[in-house]
């Protein structure tokens, strides 16, 4: 992969966290988000990609700046979509806003697997490790809010009483976390 394309892909990448960030921003300033463990969980993600976005953006200027590929238009525009739909339905609940937050982490990480393979391939080491580190630090967030979400959601019920919510997220938590377990995955991915 030439240097141009890695610039392009590596800007490509900021794009779309960046979108990600204000639309978090604007999350955490909902009035929507009262839940302790949403409003934690939402400022840990403002934090990891505050960092990374500062990280991204001296990585593309180091590689010449950046300049606008196809693929950043595209992303721009669908993460501009996206952004304009957070702003157009502040009033989704919690669950839904950490739906959406989960689904653009998840392009993100798969983003950054990509990125650190055609750095790899380019010998470009250097961002290499920062892929690796960016996908490093976004994995423990989809974690997160694969375990907080089912909570989230029971707590949004409105026909059951707060300790019978507790009672049914809890339960949830622990059902759906059982499905990410090496047995029910399969164990290890096989690496050929």
């Amino acid at each position: 992969m030439s240097t141009e394309k890695l610039k392009d892909y590596t800007a490509d990448l900021l794009t779309l966290e960046t979108h990600l960030f204000n639309a978090v921003k604007k999350q955490r300033t909902s009035e929507q988000v009262s839940d302790s463990d949403a409003m934690k969980l939402l400022n840990s993600l403002d934090q990891v990609l505050r960092n990374q976005i500062n990280k991204l953006e001296s990585q593309v200027d180091k590689m010449g700046g950046g300049r606008k590929s196809e693929l950043k238009e595209l992303l721009g525009s669908f993460a501009g979509l996206a952004a304009g739909l957070i702003d157009t339905v502040r009033k989704d609940p919690v669950s839904k806003m950490l739906r959406d937050d989960y689904t653009a982490l998840s392009m993100l990480a798969t983003g950054y697997t990509m990125l650190h393979t055609y750095a790899l391939a380019a010998e470009e080491n250097d961002l290499g490790e920062l892929a690796l580190n960016h996908l490093g630090e976004i994995t423990p967030v989809i974690t997160e809010i694969s375990r907080v979400l089912p909570l989230v959601v029971a707590r949004e019920s409105t026909d059951m009483d707060k300790d019978q919510s507790e009672k049914i997220g809890q339960k949830a938590m622990e059902n759906t976390q059982k499905m990410w377990n090496s047995e029910q995955i399969k164990k290890d991915p096989n690496i050929v």
